[in-house]
């Protein structure tokens, strides 16, 4: 199963499901990208590159990759929590950014309960309309040994990512001790970063918070729509789904179609971390 995390719900995994209808990532990584296809069934999920590798023709999607800074207060620091289970989550991070976590977790044993904050929050994304509209005179190369996941009885859904959220750093807040002795000792973990041969900044902001910053923005969550997939002549097309809302002009509501987003975890109580299979 994709989703072998999972936490109490908790301010910053509703602001990413709310804001975004975002799926959070345990392991942050560059890969995850607008426009990489998943192959997902019965919660199973599978990276499968870029989507232009599966189309028929040679030239390229003209879709314009957006991008901007995310000011959200749930998203930029996380509720205290206990030091054993933020281990766990802290894990996953020190991971994507290519650290040592047992060193590191060793260097700050005194931590009773720790938050994490995120540094340089931003989004990229591509317009979810601007991609049915892009998809309307291409098909899915079916013969393409990679597109046979799609197709037959069994097949895949085809999930195409179109938002991401990306950081380059975080930190590491001790919020309580369990006794009094000591800071963090930045100097004995920078020099565990140094031996780690990790391109990776390490700053002490406060007596008891920690920063990590690297040189490239790792996703650590994402938003997908499905495409619809034509098995006998491989048209594409976004998945709608049909909403009321606000009338555009005059009073009253209006019923539209639009772009589907796929939710690959809906447990609210627990939401899931995904790690891919």
């Amino acid at each position: 199963m994709a989703f072998k995390f999972r936490i109490c719900q908790n301010d910053t995994t509703a602001a990413l499901r709310e804001l975004f209808q975002a799926t959070p990532m345990r392991v942050p990584e560059t890969s995850v990208q607008p426009l990489m296809v998943i192959a997902e069934r019965n919660g199973e999920t599978d990276k499968r590159g870029d989507l232009i590798h599966l189309l028929s023709g040679k030239s390229k999607l003209s879709l314009e990759v957006q991008e901007g800074a995310v000011a959200n207060v749930n998203l930029q620091k996380t509720k205290a929590m206990d030091w054993d289970f933020g281990f766990k989550l802290l894990d996953g991070f020190f991971q994507g950014f290519n650290l040592p976590s047992a060193s590191i977790g060793a260097a700050l044993d005194n931590a009773k309960e720790v938050s994490l904050s995120f540094q340089n929050v931003r989004r990229r994304w591509i317009d979810k309309n601007e991609l049915g509209s892009a998809l309307r005179n291409r098909k899915l190369d079916l013969s393409h040994p990679a597109a046979r996941i799609f197709l037959g009885e069994a097949a895949y859904s085809l999930l195409v990512v179109t938002d991401v959220i990306v950081s380059n750093g975080f930190a590491v807040n001790v919020t309580k001790k369990r006794d009094n002795s000591g800071n963090i000792e930045v100097p004995a973990i920078q020099q565990i970063v140094n031996e780690a041969n990790a391109k990776i900044k390490v700053t002490g902001t406060s007596a008891d918070s920690i920063a990590f910053e690297g040189p490239d923005f790792l996703t650590f969550a994402f938003t997908c729509v499905k495409l619809e997939l034509d098995q006998a002549t491989g048209d594409l097309s976004v998945g709608t789904t049909v909403v009321t809302r606000q009338a555009a002009k005059g009073t009253g509501t209006e019923t539209v179609d639009v772009p589907m987003v796929v939710e690959l975890d809906d447990d609210e109580f627990e939401p899931g971390m995904l790690e891919w299979d």
